[in-house]
């Protein structure tokens, strides 16, 4: 066997071995996709395709809250070829009320003043609104403590029923951000896009939660 047959015969193992990923990852696809649709269906939810030239992904519509999950791209590249693309889970219900945030616990040990500083600039951004007036609150278990932050302007707004510290402390993946605004709650995950139908309820269930209380 000659080197140019050798240099054939790898160059079609690596074709073959990249058409079966990706044709399993299309099958995975396709039956997550299904997953859904007949989630919905059954819980007699709406869904929707979000589809335009820098943005793709799904909404799903209760008469309670929507949740979309999406990819975005910028339009411009960032390197030969390539374009900057986020993702972001959003699910959004119509329950304003004065601001509140929870989100995972961010150290700030040995920082003094700069890391409190800091702290309030991550929190304008994270709320996009006013934060004077926004303090850290002490509730809830000592392993939720160690685990998320609890920012509120009115200590009072904020209860942490059982089933609430159940579904944070219990969370799979990237931990949640929820926010309340005079706009609505809200449930955040950026960098993360739900593509599974127990990814979904997992949002779905925590939001619901929230709505009991909030």
């Amino acid at each position: 066997m000659n080197d140019i047959t050798l240099n054939i015969l790898v160059l079609a193992g690596f074709a073959l071995i990249g058409g079966l990923i990706f044709y399993l990852a299309r099958r995975k696809n396709a039956a997550d996709a299904q997953a859904i649709l007949q989630l919905a269906a059954e819980k007699g939810w709406k869904v929707e395709t979000i589809r335009g030239p820098l943005i793709w992904g799904q909404r799903l519509i209760s008469p309670h809250w929507t949740l979309e999950s999406v990819l975005r791209a910028s339009g411009e590249e960032t390197g030969p070829g390539s374009s900057d693309v986020s993702m972001l889970t959003i699910w959004q219900a119509n329950a304003p009320g004065s601001i509140l945030l929870i989100g995972e616990r961010q150290s700030r040990a040995d920082l003094g003043a700069f890391g409190e500083m800091l702290m309030r600039q991550v929190l304008q951004q994270a709320l996009g609104a006013d934060t004077d007036g926004l303090n850290e609150i002490q509730i809830g278990s000592d392993a939720l403590r160690q685990k998320y932050m609890l920012w509120a302007q009115n200590p009072s707004d904020i209860r942490i029923t059982p089933a609430i510290e159940s579904a944070l402390l219990g969370w799979k993946g990237q931990k949640p951000l929820i926010k309340r605004t005079s706009e609505g709650l809200s449930i955040e995950m950026r960098g993360v896009r739900v593509k599974t139908d127990s990814e979904i309820l997992q949002v779905i269930h925590l939001g619901e939660t929230l709505l009991e209380v909030f």
